[in-house]
């Protein structure tokens, strides 16, 4: 009887050692590492959430993002200086050398705000933008005949305006208070995006504008290597037999 109560007692003794030992393995085992590259993996995306959404407040409140430039009257001598891009779409095209341009800030192009269509609801909410750099033929107003090619000049610039998500760069404003404007538009293939004055001087329906104010925005080499290209090509208004007069010598002589 004892040395079964001995027996019981080395085998208590041994459970009690097994316990310890296997306790004492657990608290010195090592960290997974793996616990610690999710836990770090996680604090990152935390914080790098955390900066975007900043990021994304800080754009969605600067007053670019969502002030609307309803008209050039609207458009300070300040921001013109700044040079800076205005997204929109084109409503109208007014006549071959000029459209109707309705701003669409960021925030609005977010929110997928609509575009009004109607005359009514366009009055007095949109720039009227004078293209940058070039001339078109003159049409019949103020009794001066129109100039040949100006139907086909217009028909070319509103196929590729109306209607279109167009980008301005303000350069001036002219002395009816058009905008004077580069403009660019997209499309889905190579080159994405197009300058319009330079696809109209390639096309040949419009000549380089050469008078006072004129502006190019260091385009001046490439409108006029693309103008004596269309003109050797006999594209556009270049196909005609009739000597040539500019848009600014139709008006000169017309005039008087």
């Amino acid at each position: 009887m004892t040395q079964a109560r001995n027996a019981q007692n080395d085998e208590q003794q041994q459970s009690d050692w097994l316990s310890t030992l296997f306790a004492n393995s657990e608290k010195t085992r090592p960290a997974d590492p793996t616990s610690d590259a999710r836990a770090f993996h996680t604090s990152h995306q935390v914080l790098l959430g955390g900066a975007l959404a900043a990021v994304a407040v800080a754009i969605l409140v600067h007053p670019r993002s969502w002030r609307r430039y309803k008209t050039a009257e609207y458009m300070t001598p300040p921001v013109i200086q700044s040079r800076r891009k205005l997204y929109g779409i084109c409503t109208d095209v007014k006549d071959n050398d000029n459209f109707r341009f309705y701003h669409t800030p960021l925030v609005y192009r977010a929110l997928g705000k609509k575009v009004p269509t109607t005359r009514k609801e366009l009055q007095n909410e949109t720039i009227h933008v004078r293209l940058a750099g070039i001339d078109a033929p003159e049409g019949a107003h103020f009794g001066m005949t129109a100039q040949p090619f100006h139907v086909e000049s217009k028909e070319w610039l509103s196929a590729r305006l109306k209607g279109q998500r167009v980008v301005i760069k303000p350069l001036r404003r002219d002395h009816y208070g058009r905008m004077v404007c580069m403009a660019w538009t997209y499309r889905p293939f190579w080159p994405f995006v197009r300058n319009v004055s330079l696809d109209m001087l390639q096309a040949g329906y419009a000549t380089l504008y050469e008078q006072a104010g004129a502006e190019y925005d260091g385009m001046l080499l490439k409108f006029q290597k693309a103008e004596m290209k269309a003109r050797a090509s006999k594209k556009g208004m270049w196909a005609s037999s009739e000597p040539f007069e500019s848009p600014a010598q139709h008006k000169k002589t017309r005039s008087r």
